[in-house]
């Protein structure tokens, strides 16, 4: 085999250009844009509008290049196609950018289709197959676009310091060859892509319906809430206190990464423009899709999702000593943006806080929110002791191999004894959710199938197979294990700050759709939660929905997220010189 790095054998292509268009149908499917829908006939006017800039802006190529075991492909939409993209964000231009954006990404799949087939002729005359296919950073670490960029070079592409390929819509990947000709996985593996809300996902799923329910009852509210969270995005319109339409989306920014710090840092390399661009017109899209056209509404969103949805400069919000640009409530048109405490505490949980009472109460109470980020809060109308973990995606099935938000047929409960799980509207497995993952963890340390280190048994070391295509790996298991700790340190250190006793605590709030279906007792059993609490926990859903929808019946409700910000003081467990050995402490079981 030839050495990594050294010349390769041979081209099969090489800085090939390729004729390849976007197809109008297509893009706007991406868009979420379809005949008869109320933002079809306006994208379609700018898609047409733009549709000569982008031709001229295109410039495909591709090279691919095979040694003795593996074969390099690299492929770019050019840089001028980013460029247009670019420009048209700078000037404002938000929804012009985003179709020229599709466009690029509609060619770089067309051209990969390419790419296959040509692929697919050269191992035909080579008495070869496929064996896997290696994209970053899912399968290869990312620092290796830099060996595809230097084996399989293109005009024009370069790779940059953080490892990424330049101009911005190119796309890399390596290819295993192996000696039997029968197997050909060359294409793209949709169900390893993180970009779970690409609308070109060809692998079957079901219909994504995170929870919005919330525990507030809702009397007299009219107009739209809306919760713009790090992974998913609700929208509900009330009327006369009735909800009227709802309607749930994972989060268009994804595609820019699973967490807040990474849509930061993209915001901060100059993507600030797109991101802000991507999430405006999935809220616009989406209040049209209930029906609140032109109705007030109210935004609860953490601070980097508010930062970016109002277009703020998030430079203070990627590094030491994290400030964020604006915590203030603000409007803009007919909607109302719930203002925050820090950084990394915002408006999803001041109006999680007013949803729960914390600002009529003068007893103490815990607020924990297991979403991405792990906010949560302790106190009283007169003083809260706020902080925030970064426990990550794992509680809403992020980086589990087989993890899945709560959609129809995510495994929600495990029964391992009986050989029995439950799935979302008992439907056929299609992953586990983050309650299904605590109950199996729980259930796999209650069974003996692991240790208290979270090791598994040697007969197990290949995995836990829950359902066919439904695997649970000692990975996964660490993935947990790191969220877990992360939130129980904070619970602990953020009751020790605050000066509280056990007994002080008289509710503990669990808010998220995550903590909506969340068995207390194994999440006790396993050390998520305290069990000295027990008795005490009230799962109150989304709270963030739930407090948008109180902001929209109360006209002093905004007062009081004013108060609970003077009440506030926010806790830095980073900072704090016990977290690393009480995160340590609660890694194990």
């Amino acid at each position: 085999m030839t050495d990594r790095g050294e010349p390769i054998v041979e081209y099969i292509s090489k800085n090939e250009r390729m004729h390849v268009l976007p197809v109008k149908e297509t893009v706007l499917s991406a868009m979420g844009c379809v005949s008869g829908g109320p933002l079809y006939d306006s994208i379609l006017a700018e898609f047409d509008t733009l549709y000569e800039r982008v031709k001229a802006a295109l410039d495909v190529r591709c090279t691919i290049a095979a040694e003795e075991s593996r074969i390099y492909v690299l492929i770019t939409a050019g840089a001028q196609i980013s460029e247009l993209s670019d420009e048209l964000f700078s000037v404002g231009e938000g929804l012009a950018g985003l179709i020229v954006n599709n466009c690029a990404d509609d060619v770089l799949l067309e051209a990969d289709k390419l790419c296959s087939e040509r692929i697919k002729y050269y191992c035909a005359g080579k008495d070869l197959g496929i064996s896997k296919r290696l994209d970053a950073p899912l399968d290869i670490p990312v620092s290796e676009q830099a060996v595809i960029v230097n084996n399989a070079p293109v005009e024009g592409v370069t790779i940059t310091d953080a490892f990424m390929l330049n101009p911005v819509k190119s796309m890399g990947y390596e290819l295993e060859l192996t000696d039997d000709r029968s197997v050909f996985n060359a294409q793209h593996d949709c169900s390893k892509c993180p970009n779970t809300s690409c609308s070109r996902r060809s692998v079957s799923g079901a219909q994504f319906d995170i929870i919005s329910d919330f525990d507030y009852n809702v009397s007299s509210a009219n107009g739209v809430a809306i919760d713009i969270g790090t992974t998913t995005i609700a929208v509900m319109r009330f009327k006369n206190g009735k909800a009227a339409a709802r309607k749930t989306e994972l989060n268009a920014q994804r595609r820019f990464g699973a967490d807040v710090l990474s849509r930061i840092d993209a915001a901060n390399r100059g993507r600030g423009a797109e991101l802000r661009s991507v999430v405006e017109y999935q809220i616009r899209k989406m209040i049209n899709n209930v029906g609140g056209v032109g109705l007030p509404a109210v935004i609860a969103a953490n601070t980097a999702m508010t930062s970016l949805y109002m277009g703020w400069d998030c430079t203070g919000l990627g590094k030491y000593p994290f400030k964020a640009h604006c915590l203030d409530t603000v409007q803009k048109d007919n909607i109302t943006v719930t203002g925050g405490i820090s950084a990394f505490v915002g408006g999803d949980i001041t109006s999680g806080l007013y949803m729960c009472g914390f600002d009529e109460s003068d007893e103490i109470n815990l607020f924990v929110d297991l979403g991405t980020n792990g906010e949560m809060a302790i106190g009283n109308r007169h003083q809260i002791l706020c902080t925030s973990t970064a426990a990550g995606p794992a509680f809403e099935g992020g980086r589990i191999s087989c993890g899945t938000g709560a959609v129809e047929g995510a495994i929600c409960s495990v029964d391992l004894k009986n050989n029995r799980f439950e799935t979302i509207g008992n439907k056929l497995p299609c992953g586990i959710c983050g309650s299904g993952i605590t109950e199996l963890v729980s259930e796999l340390l209650d069974n003996g199938y692991c240790d208290s280190t979270g090791r598994f048994k040697e007969r197990y070391s290949g995995g836990i197979t829950l359902a066919e295509g439904v695997v649970f790996t000692q990975q996964d298991m660490r993935e947990f294990q790191t969220a877990k700790a992360a939130v129980r340190a904070g619970i602990e250190l953020l009751i020790t700050e605050y000066g509280a006793e056990e007994q002080d605590i008289k509710h503990v709030y669990i808010a998220g759709g995550f903590g909506k279906r969340l068995n207390i007792e194994k999440a006790c059993r396993i050390g998520l939660l305290p069990q000295r609490l027990r008795g005490r926990y009230r799962a109150v859903g989304n709270s963030s929905l739930g407090g948008a929808a109180k902001l929209l019946e109360n006209i002093g409700g905004f007062c009081a997220i004013d108060r609970l910000k003077a009440a506030s003081k926010d806790f830095s467990l980073a900072e704090n010189p016990g977290f690393s050995d009480e995160f340590m402490k609660y890694m194990n079981f």
